[in-house]
């Protein structure tokens, strides 16, 4: 079986086998980033074709002295977002058809915690609806897919400051609706007390 780095060079130098197999080994983390910025599974899909399509035909303009999958995420992150602008505000984002809550085991505590899990996610997949594309974007790689703010950077082709921004302005937003729709998810001092 060949690595990573093996099958990125042999699929630009036009092996299509291992060109299907990076598209297998990648494939999950391209359509759930997509997801996330377009808030729709069916969109993501779509997203997700056009960028194993531009991948196919611009491998062979990776750089391979930069990370694979920081260009990976900078293609999907424009694709997501060029795909949002030319078809316009769609609302509310729909949850995975994987959600938490479908999947609840017998475990009182367990089922407790898949719950609230599944309840954050549908607070951020409706709230996210509000958000500009871009800092839906920065938020989902930096807070859901877990880059930190210089490969946040790098992946969307802008400051660090401006990911900063993106990233206040998206945590506001989402702070104001969950406490307008969602108050029972936004801790109150007196719940911060009986935590700590």
């Amino acid at each position: 079986m060949r690595d990573e780095p093996q099958l990125i060079r042999d699929a630009s130098a036009g092996d299509r086998a291992a060109f299907d197999e990076l598209v297998r080994l990648k494939r999950e983390r391209v359509v759930r980033t997509a997801f996330q910025v377009t808030g729709d599974l069916d969109d993501a899909m779509d997203v997700a074709q056009s960028v194993f399509i531009k991948l196919w035909q611009g491998l062979d303009r990776y750089d391979s002295r930069r990370r694979f999958d920081t260009w990976l995420y900078r293609v999907t992150v424009n694709a997501a977002i060029d795909f949002i602008r030319g078809r316009g505000p769609k609302g509310t984002i729909q949850p995975l058809p994987d959600d938490p809550t479908d999947h609840l085991a017998v475990d009182e505590p367990e089922i407790e915690a898949r719950l609230d899990l599944g309840t954050l996610q549908e607070a951020f997949s409706r709230l996210a609806g509000g958000l500009a594309p871009k800092q839906r974007a920065a938020f989902v790689l930096r807070e859901i897919e877990g880059l930190d703010t210089a490969e946040v950077a790098r992946v969307m082709g802008v400051a660090e400051s401006t990911v900063r921004n993106h990233l206040f302005q998206a945590r506001k937003t989402l702070k104001a609706g969950l406490e307008r729709d969602y108050p029972d998810l936004v801790p109150t001092p007196a719940n911060k007390k009986t935590k700590e």
